[in-house]
């Protein structure tokens, strides 16, 4: 006996047991999916089965089942399948289309400048410890959530108000990176606060651990997740654009790098998506809960069959392990149609000529996925095994960025020249919904880099534009064919058109042969 899917409509869930006769009685077991010790039982339904169908009460005592794990049994006989819902019919407060712009171009800038650009779409990160609370101290926007109240801190959320509407009045859209950053990115610090949220092996000793991932192995932490969630897209997925408009959320970021960008300690790369699919699934559950097309995405860097730390490999994953894996388990617990938000940043940061990066070949096995064989991506998602319901995932661009190094007036050149070929590679992928470039002015405090398409001037105002400045207005333009002719001339025609026309192996590449010249040179 197999269940099919679960079908969540406005008051009821539907259990989909194409194999069930009517009559039969399926017992519907629902439990708290958080991933610490023993499961937390909620509640028991037992319905009888037409046509194929058995149909449970969605709501009860004041919860709300959608986002519950379920197993199944039809007359005591355990079911195999799907655990959790796959499906929504008219179950979500609004249905508007998704409000995908014309344009690929990304950049959080404002004013001016965001229309000069052509700016449509933009991003900002939001931290759980930073406008959360347990015991406030200032005034509050109280949210219910699962017969709970939660505290929302209103100056918080009113600075994000601001943002989202001046976004919106621009006819930007928005998509968000949620963090749990116990430190960083305007925490408030609330011990409280910080032992239900923070990962349970998050580590606190370690000066790298810049965000925590988030706490799936406890039912407190996730309670607070969920609120979390369902908070930010009650308020902003809204039809009517009330406090702004809000698609899309990215559930940490460069998970492939955990210990660093999303910490849970040290631990097996399967073991670690593990509870980043509950966490994923989650957030898909609650946000579709209030927009039926609200999407979810996985952030991962550059790395793809290499890590960023290859002695490291309880801190550090291959990208290629954490899609895999993520594939894996979604389908196990029921499909879910979860993008990647991908960080295709040169091989090396300092220097912004893709176009010559070593590691970014055209297979699946390639190292790292730059800009420079980008296809690899959709190409390698493409396969029949990561579909979701025949559809292929979508794929944003959510960081990467050109470096000028000490201000050379050749990798200026050399930026502005990248982003031009990376946006026509991009614009030749359909899957792929965004290209974003990482800072609007240089950062002092960026490792190092200068990632700006403006200088930035002493009293930390912009400064005067860069080259790649006028490449990005530029684009989507009658000017772009003109940009396009000066970076061809700039990195060379030759090379030019065989990035943006590669010749790709789908599969992996046979490299015996490189390991037996590797060993007969060492002879």
């Amino acid at each position: 006996m197999r269940l099919e899917k679960v079908i969540a409509q406005k008051e009821k869930l539907v259990f989909v047991i194409p194999e069930a006769k009517d009559g039969d009685m399926v017992r519907i077991r629902e439990c708290v999916p958080f991933l610490g010790t023993a499961q937390e039982n909620v509640k028991d339904q037992e319905v009888p089965v037409k046509d194929g169908r058995a149909a449970a009460e969605r709501y009860a005592d004041g919860r709300d089942m959608l986002a519950q794990e379920f197993e199944i049994r039809v007359n005591g006989e355990k079911a195999d399948g799907v655990r959790h819902v796959t499906d929504f019919e008219g179950a979500s407060c609004w249905e508007y289309p998704y409000p995908q712009p014309e344009t690929k171009k990304t950049l959080g800038v404002s004013g001016e400048d965001q229309k000069i650009l052509g700016i449509k779409q933009t991003l900002i990160n939001i931290n759980l410890p930073a406008i959360m609370a347990v015991n406030p101290d200032r005034e509050t926007i109280k949210f219910e959530c699962q017969g709970k109240t939660y505290h929302f801190l209103k100056d918080k959320v009113d600075k994000i108000d601001e943002f989202m509407e001046e976004s919106h009045s621009n006819g930007l859209l928005v998509t968000a990176i949620l963090l749990n950053s116990p430190r960083l990115f305007e925490s408030e610090g609330e011990k409280e606060l910080l032992d239900k949220v923070i990962h349970p092996g998050f580590d606190w000793d370690c000066s790298e651990t810049f965000i925590s991932a988030f706490n799936m192995e406890q039912k407190e932490g996730q309670d607070y997740y969920r609120a979390f969630i369902e908070f930010l897209a009650s308020r902003y997925s809204r039809e009517d654009g009330r406090y702004g408009r809000m698609c899309g959320f990215i559930i940490s970021n460069e998970v492939d790098s955990q210990y660093i960008w999303g910490n849970a300690g040290e631990m097996p790369v399967e073991q670690y998506v593990r509870e980043y699919e509950a966490a994923l699934r989650l957030a898909w559950l609650s946000a579709r809960k209030y927009y039926s097309n609200f999407r979810v995405y996985v952030s991962l860097d550059h790395m793809w069959t290499r890590t960023y730390r290859v002695t490291e490999p309880l801190r550090y994953y291959r990208g290629r392990d954490v899609i895999d894996y993520l594939n894996k388990y979604s389908k196990e617990n029921g499909d879910f149609d979860w993008g990647v938000a991908y960080h295709p940043y040169p091989e090396n940061l300092m220097y912004p000529d893709f176009y010559n990066d070593r590691s970014a070949v055209f297979d699946y096995g390639t190292e790292r996925i730059t800009f420079k064989n980008i296809e690899m991506l959709p190409a390698y998602l493409s396969q029949e095994q990561f579909l979701c319901k025949g559809r292929e995932r979508r794929i944003i661009l959510s960081e990467q960025g050109f470096n000028s190094r000490n201000e050379d007036p050749y990798t200026l050149k050399q930026g502005a020249a990248s982003y031009c070929l990376a946006y026509q590679k991009v614009k030749m992928l359909p899957t792929i919904d965004m290209i974003t470039h990482h800072a609007y002015v240089d950062n002092r405090y960026e490792f190092g880099l200068n990632l700006g398409i403006r200088r930035l001037n002493d009293d930390d105002t912009p400064g005067e534009p860069k080259p790649i400045y006028y490449v990005m207005r530029d684009m989507d333009t009658p000017q772009e064919a003109q940009r396009v002719e000066e970076a061809r001339e700039f990195i060379g025609k030759e090379l030019f058109d065989s990035l943006l026309n590669p010749v790709i192996t789908y599969g992996d590449a046979d490299r015996s042969k490189e390991s037996e010249f590797m060993q007969s040179a060492e002879e």
